[in-house]
């Protein structure tokens, strides 16, 4: 079994995060922190297992618009804080978006 290892530091953040999952689940939660690699989901342990391929979207604002970023994603834990996950290759506007958003300020 594959362990969880974080590749970048954490932040601790707040925002709503939209997931979805085989087209038939979509909900919003709230984000508990984020990274570069993956976040953690403060949602019930009981809506998604281990190893689901997930697709976790958020909405950013950046200089007074909105920009939406879909960021493909493996549920790597489930435990009494929420969902674990790693994300998969995304795109580098989703890239750039996450950087500005996890380190500056």
């Amino acid at each position: 079994m594959k362990t969880e290892q974080r590749t970048s530091i954490r932040k601790r953040i707040s925002l709503n995060i939209v997931i979805n999952h085989d087209f038939a689940y979509s909900k919003s939660w709230r984000l508990r922190d984020l990274s570069l690699g993956g976040a953690m989901i403060e949602m019930d342990r009981e809506e998604l297992v281990p190893g689901a391929m997930i697709e976790a979207v958020l909405a950013l604002r950046e200089r007074d618009q909105h920009g939406l970023y879909r960021l493909p994603a493996d549920v790597v834990r489930v435990d009494k804080n929420g969902v674990a996950l790693r994300f998969r290759r995304y795109d580098n506007e989703a890239y750039t978006a996450l950087v500005k958003l996890l380190y500056s300020g």
